[in-house]
């Protein structure tokens, strides 16, 4: 199986490296068409009606036993892009489905590290839009140069999709920026990157793939299952860490 590209060059400007730092996120770039994506969405929909045959969690870590989920995760338009920023040696260690039907509650304001189990916590995450993601049915909001400082995190309201978020006396969003997308196209995001949805007010679906990889010097302190291991996904595993298998 193979997801054609829609782009020539997909290495990165240094402007681009130098916007990634000092602002947190990188994109929308595309990864395939919207035609393309059309064709798949059917496929990706098939693996979230059945059980992961592992952990049974429909929505995670389902690159483990999909080639379609793989090759998204794992598409050079995405890969080079992170090697770009952080070095030549990538595993990949998640991939979690967000699926936000009509009516789904809000994701709170929040960063990513605080929930992860990772020492020390370096990620790269990319977001794929497999449904169109827009202001209408709750696209991702980032705080642009958020992930400069770290945010207490605290005890959620009922109202939220997470148990924790983070504390908003510690976060200004008056710069917050809408980051639509339609399928096919993708953002780049580091873990401390200050980010949210909005409940889903629409009658349209909303799906998008996260895919995070983190870089060998990191250890994994807590593992998804009893088969959950790392692929390495660009370069090689140079210190070993972790339990890991080439891709």
């Amino acid at each position: 199986m193979s997801i054609k590209s829609t782009e020539k060059n997909i290495s990165l400007m240094t402007d681009e490296m130098t916007h990634f730092r000092t602002q947190g996120y990188l994109g929308p770039y595309s990864l395939c068409s919207t035609e393309e994506m059309a064709d798949l969405r059917s496929g990706v929909e098939q693996v979230l009606e059945a059980d992961a045959p592992n952990h049974k969690n429909r929505v995670h870590n389902r690159h483990l036993d999909n080639e379609l989920i793989y090759k998204l995760a794992t598409h050079p338009s995405i890969v080079e892009r992170m090697a770009c920023l952080y070095g030549p040696d990538l595993l990949l260690w998640r991939t979690n489905f967000f699926v936000k039907e009509p009516g789904a509650k809000e994701i709170p304001w929040h960063q990513d590290f605080n929930y992860w189990p990772l020492e020390p916590p370096i990620i790269i995450s990319a977001w794929i839009a497999i449904d169109p993601a827009t202001v209408e049915n709750s696209c991702i909001q980032i705080v642009p140069g958020s992930h400069r400082r770290v945010v207490p995190h605290i005890k959620a309201t009922a109202d939220m999709a997470f148990g924790e978020m983070g504390d908003l006396d510690y976060i200004d969003i008056s710069n917050a920026v809408n980051l639509e997308m339609q399928p096919g196209e993708f953002i780049l995001f580091n873990e401390r990157t200050v980010h949210h949805s909005e409940p889903n007010r629409s009658d349209k679906r909303r799906i998008g793939l996260a895919v995070r990889v983190i870089v060998p010097i990191v250890k994994v302190l807590q593992w998804d299952s009893p088969n959950h291991t790392l692929m390495v996904i660009h370069g090689e595993d140079r210190l070993g860490f972790n339990k890991v298998i080439p891709s």
